[in-house]
């Protein structure tokens, strides 16, 4: 690891580009080059990136896409295994990158360089050749709100020249690359640099540090609708391809839509489609789409891809939705995610070019006006390559439902990122995954990779203010919009994989930027002790609280990380931060109960603003004060008593991100059985609806979060920070506490349910499983060589 984070190889290649472009948005870009072997190779490794995406290509082979998604100044290159793919004679290299454009200072580039046999025979530099894939549309609608794939794309492959791919193409015409060069600095800025990777915006070139993704073929499962739907376009010139995707159709009767079903898995012969030609009389009014919505039958991440025979400018539209609105499709709502495939004549495969979070899609073919044969339309999977090594099972096959799908939504927010949702957003959303993900992560695949590098790549993002930006798969800049509590968060994360992991050099590396954000609490602490005002965002969950002056919530959060920080500070033996931490820690505890106890509600409220306690009582805020000890054992379980048993008092309830502190806190205070009862009936609404993945909120078509109004917007059904009982019902139910770094001792206390009278558990561990099997009364343990229990 120390290696790999130092200042690394001495590249050969040269970053590249075309000379007149750089700072364009949405645009693709055609690189290729042609070199000959004398003999087959018996290694061949290749190393490439790109700003912003990558596919990659060796004589008409695909090998892969990349590189993981990224700030600019810590910019991933994959390291590539490409042997079996070269011969004797002429090879070609060919690449398409696609430049998002949507940061203000990051342009387009390309980087590669292959060794053969131990001997460097192809780099980027000024002899590759590169042109505009005008293939691709660059004013193409896009969804702002997602980070790494959000623009629809459109690609019209009569514009891609044929053959490129291939050995032999005539690429004389295409543009030399351009070489780029940057400067050393205001000092010496007459100075011109080529020696890579000194070329700014890229200052950083890390080698991946995860797997690469693994790809299985899905076939869609069912259909939920053949339609046909008038053809009506835009006046406007960017056109938004969910809006003819969302329009409602009518039974077929003008256009022609055989065997649909032939695509689907099981299916046989062949599907065919064409649109209606009738108007050709000049007498009909109009022309008709056929179309048809597959159903893939759970929320997948996958290109789509598609193999047909058509008339030469006919198009297949593509779009992607979690699920049906009234039965219907309709992706122009909230995420308008589409593609669409212009057919060049003869029999062409397409792939998209960014994977989609999507569980349905519909195809419309659109000026096809002779007939168009689909052979191939599937989706092609892609996910972070998880073993499942984690297992539950038990009596409840409720609970087993829930515990099977919240791991499968971990999975599904998995990939080379790790993400609140796959539909939305596509967003490394700190506290989501710090908070949730990780600990899922653990628990169910034993995977600790994924989790490094969300913390490193997270804590490159720290903002100047102290706080982490709130997403962080990506530049961001946006200091006054900053989740605070996601920072406390990130903390407490950090700690928690060094005590799986045993990862020490990672917690060495970070421990100053878990300072940085300790020390941009300190100016807010008030005369009390206590966070008072302070002015940036405080999330918490989505619901409706108080937040103003001393939040109980927040303080209760900062008092638990403390204790993160602490243990910090002892394994780096800091005298300074442990004085600090106990000094701040004390000063909590002298005030919380005395600033925030209402004792005429009997809980705490959820702030004290200006000396008046707030009106508002919150789940959170007296979840938080009972997980990190801030009441006595007493008064904790009275205060249990009145929100979740009595149910007399009116509280916010906690939404799904938050409930995983609630159920932290009654396993910490000996609850159990009511936190099994809760995940049951809170979780147990999701599988009632007929959910594979866990949802954003505990409904889908609408939000209480306001509060007080009831807002009509979709929530998703694809959100990690939803799924804490995939480790609740591992870690939690065996009541494991890791008390080494590296698992290497640990304490169990198995708890004992009435409502499971039998489960077995298997917890991975870097030295192995812990396994816990219950039967009644009896109690089994098996735990991994060189591991030890107290």
């Amino acid at each position: 690891m120390q290696a790999r984070e130092g200042k690394g190889r001495r590249w050969k290649a040269r970053w590249i580009w075309s000379s007149h472009g750089g700072r364009e948005r949405n645009v693709y870009y055609c690189f290729r080059r042609e070199f000959t072997l004398d003999d087959p190779p018996d290694k061949a490794e290749l190393r490439i990136t790109a700003d912003t995406r990558y596919r990659l290509t060796i004589n008409g082979s695909l090998v892969g896409d990349g590189p993981p998604f990224s700030q600019p100044y810590l910019t991933y290159y994959d390291e590539r295994d490409v042997g079996p793919l070269l011969a004797a004679g002429a090879n070609v290299l060919a690449v398409v990158v696609h430049h998002l454009g949507t940061a203000p200072d990051i342009r387009g580039g390309f980087l590669m360089e292959l060794d053969v046999d131990g001997e460097t025979v192809a780099v980027s530099d000024r002899s590759w050749r590169v042109r505009k894939a005008d293939a691709w549309a660059e004013n193409t609608f896009g969804v702002m709100v997602n980070v790494a794939a959000p623009f629809q794309e459109v690609m019209d492959s009569r514009l891609e020249p044929e053959g490129w791919m291939e050995p032999g193409f005539d690429a004389s015409g295409w543009e030399q690359a351009t070489e780029l060069a940057t400067t050393r600095g205001i000092v010496s800025k007459l100075e011109r640099i080529t020696d890579p990777p000194a070329v700014l915006p890229w200052s950083r070139l890390v080698p991946r540090d995860i797997p690469f993704m693994e790809t299985s073929v899905l076939k869609p499962r069912a259909i939920t609708c053949e339609e046909e739907c008038l053809a009506v376009d835009h006046r406007v010139p960017v056109i938004n391809l969910a809006m003819g995707l969302s329009t409602v159709g009518a039974e077929i009767e003008h256009s022609a839509l055989e065997n649909p079903g032939a695509v689907l898995e099981g299916g046989r012969g062949r599907m065919t489609a064409s649109s209606s030609t009738v108007h050709m009389d000049h007498r009909f009014d109009g022309v008709y789409d056929p179309c048809v919505v597959y159903d893939f039958g759970r929320v997948i991440t996958a290109y789509m891809e598609i193999e047909i025979d058509g008339p030469a400018g006919g198009m297949v539209d593509i779009g992607y939705v979690e699920r049906l609105i009234d039965g219907r499709f309709n992706n122009s709502l909230e995420c308008q995610f589409a593609d669409r495939f212009v057919l060049p004549g003869g029999r062409r495969r397409f792939r998209s070019f960014n994977w989609r979070g999507f569980r349905y899609v519909k195809v419309r073919f659109r000026e096809c006006y002779s007939e168009a044969v689909v052979t191939a339309l599937h989706a092609v999977v892609t996910t972070y390559p998880y073993r499942e090594q984690g297992s539950f099972s038990c009596d409840a096959e409720e609970l087993a439902r829930i515990w099977r799908m919240s791991r499968y939504t971990i999975r599904l927010c998995s990939h080379e990122f790790l993400m609140d949702t796959p539909w939305r957003e596509q967003g490394q959303w700190l506290g989501d995954v710090a908070a949730v993900t990780l600990g899922g992560i653990y628990a169910c695949f034993g995977d600790t990779a994924a989790a490094a590098k969300f913390l490193r790549q997270s804590a490159a993002n720290q903002l100047f203010t102290g706080f982490i930006t709130n997403r962080t798969n990506s530049l961001s800049y946006d200091w006054r919009n900053c989740i605070v509590d996601y920072s406390l968060f990130w903390i407490q994360a950090l700690w928690e994989h060094y005590m799986y992991s045993g990862d020490e050099e990672l917690v060495h590396r970070l421990y100053p930027t878990a300072l940085k954000i300790l020390f941009a609490f300190l100016d807010y602490i008030d005369e009390h002790g206590l966070i008072d005002t302070m002015p940036y965002w405080i999330f918490i969950d989505w619901a409706g609280m108080e937040r103003r002056g001393e939040c109980a919530a927040l303080n209760a959060l900062f008092y638990g990380t403390l204790e993160s920080v602490r243990s910090m500070a002892e394994l780096k033996e800091d005298a300074y931060v442990l004085r600090l931490v106990d000094g701040l820690a004390a000063g909590i505890r002298e005030s919380f109960s005395a600033r925030l106890f209402d004792a005429g509600k009997g809980c705490f409220a959820d702030a004290n603003v200006d000396g008046a306690l707030s009106e508002r009582v919150s789940e959170h805020a007296n979840m938080l004060a009972v997980q990190h000890g801030l009441c006595g054992a007493e008064a904790a379980h009275r205060i249990v008593d009145r929100l979740f048993v009595e149910q007399t008092m009116a509280y916010t309830r906690a939404e799904p991100y938050f409930t995983w502190q609630t159920l932290k806190a009654l396993d910490r205070i000996g609850r159990f059985d009511l936190a099994l009862e809760i995940v049951g009936d809170r979780w147990g609404m999701m599988l009632a609806r007929g959910a594979t993945s866990c949802s954003e909120e505990w409904g889908i078509n609408g939000s209480w979060r306001a509060g007080e109004r009831y807002g009509t917007f979709q929530r998703t059904e694809s959100h990690a920070w939803s799924a804490c009982p995939a480790e609740f019902l591992t870690k939690r139910l065996i009541g494991l506490e890791i008390v080494e770094p590296g698992c290497r001792r640990v304490r169990l206390s198995p708890r004992l349910p009435a409502g499971l009278e039998r489960y077995e558990v298997s917890y991975p561990t870097p030295l192995g499983p812990i396994r816990v099997a219950r039967r009644g009364a009896r109690v089994d343990v098996e735990l991994p060589a060189g591991m030890e229990s107290e």
